[in-house]
């Protein structure tokens, strides 16, 4: 196997356009149009074949029918798999039914064979506290179908071919969205104050199955007067966000709670009430 032609093959790989952007013609990505020796080097990156200076052969009777099952899926009508949507989210237990779970499977053997390796996906995050005096303080968490587990309110920072959110607009259009609309920042509702930015951990996102550098921007919100719960919400104390547990069991993710509180210095339920009107 020439070492060149699977660099070659990353290359072509990594510079075709992601859904969001304009398509680009063959003929400008790496390689032009001759990047046929490219199937090969893909189906050696598998393991299926060898290559040498006398050609290309099944490793092994088992890779072989791999081969064929391959061609017999290229005769087939429709796709191997026919969703690649993110609806669905990453379920190792799916096999080759979403795109997302093929993806995790991947990652997550590569990332068993290789402990510090690079991740594929870089993703900016918000989240924001909304904190309910008392004692001790509670904090407003969501269940996230997808992820399996309970996590503030917060998401990803949209970013488009020719522009990027400002990450206090991303807050801002979580909270309103994942409170279903009941608050408005516009109408002076509630109000953001930025806590820190920092690195996350490098991880299996639950949805696309990518190893995933996550940054963080934590804000806390303000201003508010009152909120009904969804079926979704509930609050949970600091305890159950670091221990990743609720008190009746159920997970939650917040194993980046003690990062923010080594960033700003306290822990969070030192941190002020988010509502104008309740006492502790």
């Amino acid at each position: 196997m020439i070492s060149s032609d699977r660099s070659l093959l990353a290359a072509w790989l990594r510079a075709i356009p992601q859904s969001r952007h304009e398509p680009i013609p063959l003929r400008a990505l790496p390689g032009g149009d001759v990047i046929g020796r490219g199937l090969a080097a893909m189906l050696a990156v598998w393991g299926a074949v060898e290559l040498s200076e006398r050609g290309i052969r099944a490793v092994s009777q088992p890779a072989y029918y791999f081969l064929h099952s391959l061609a017999a899926w290229a005769e087939t009508p429709g796709a191997v798999i026919t969703d690649w949507s993110e609806e669905f989210g990453a379920d190792k237990d799916e096999g080759l039914r979403h795109g997302s779970s093929l993806v995790y499977l991947l990652e997550a053997e590569r990332l068993s064979r290789i402990p510090d390796a690079a991740p594929i996906r870089f993703t900016p995050v918000a989240q924001a506290l909304i904190i309910q005096p008392g004692e001790p303080p509670r904090f407003l968490a969501q269940w996230d179908e997808q992820a399996g587990s309970y996590q503030v309110i917060g998401g990803r920072q949209r970013v488009n071919q020719d522009w990027i959110e400002p990450i206090r607009d991303t807050i801002i259009r979580e909270v309103e969205e994942e409170l279903d609309d009941q608050v408005s920042f516009a109408a002076g509702d509630f109000d953001v104050e930025q806590l820190a930015q920092f690195q996350g951990k490098t991880a299996l996102s639950p949805t696309f199955g990518a190893l995933t550098a996550y940054h963080f921007t934590f804000f806390r919100v303000t201003g508010l007067t009152s909120l009904q719960l969804a079926s979704s919400d509930r609050w949970l104390t600091r305890h159950e966000l670091l221990s990743g547990r609720t008190t009746d069991g159920e997970s939650v993710r917040g194993d980046h709670i003690l990062r923010l509180e080594r960033t700003i210095g306290r822990r969070i339920d030192e941190l002020p009430s988010s509502f104008v009107n309740l006492k502790d």
